[in-house]
């Protein structure tokens, strides 16, 4: 089982490096909306899990192919069009990260299901443990860190 402390180190590492990132808002409140791009980078680049296999210099399309190919998926319209990376969008990728590396992973049409008798992704993750609210949280501080230069 991965321990959620190597996750959220992760994710907090991710803040020395990413930047231009999409601002959210009308403009008087300077808070970072985070984006599937966001996310992207971060969980294929610093979550800890994936820097064996994604160089520390890969861009965003290299990030995105490696998370898909592995099953978790990254919707093209949403990471070109900075659609926001919701908590029930972290619950999606968080479990299916987690099912992936415990090797439970079952596919449909290249990505990674849910299991059957779970309704949702937010389920799976309360069933199972993964910090997937703790995981957006992090993902944001790290968004908005990275904007206060």
């Amino acid at each position: 089982m991965f321990n959620y402390t190597r996750r959220v180190v992760g994710c907090l590492l991710a803040a020395l490096f990413l930047g231009g990132f999409t601002w959210g808002g009308d403009g008087g409140d300077r808070k970072r909306v985070l984006t599937h791009a966001d996310a992207a980078l971060i969980l294929a680049k610093y979550s800890g899990y994936f820097d064996r296999y994604v160089d520390k210099d890969a861009d965003l399309d290299e990030c995105v192919a490696f998370l898909n190919k592995t099953g978790i998926y990254f919707g093209l319209l949403e990471v070109v069009n900075g659609k926001e990376f919701t908590a029930e969008d972290c619950a999606r990728s968080m479990g299916q990260i987690d099912l992936v590396l415990r090797g439970e992973a079952g596919f449909s049409m290249g990505k990674v299901k849910l299991p059957k008798g779970i309704e949702s992704w937010t389920d799976f993750c309360t069933m199972h443990g993964v910090g997937y609210v703790e995981g957006h949280r992090a993902m944001l501080k790290i968004v908005n860190k990275s904007g206060a230069r």
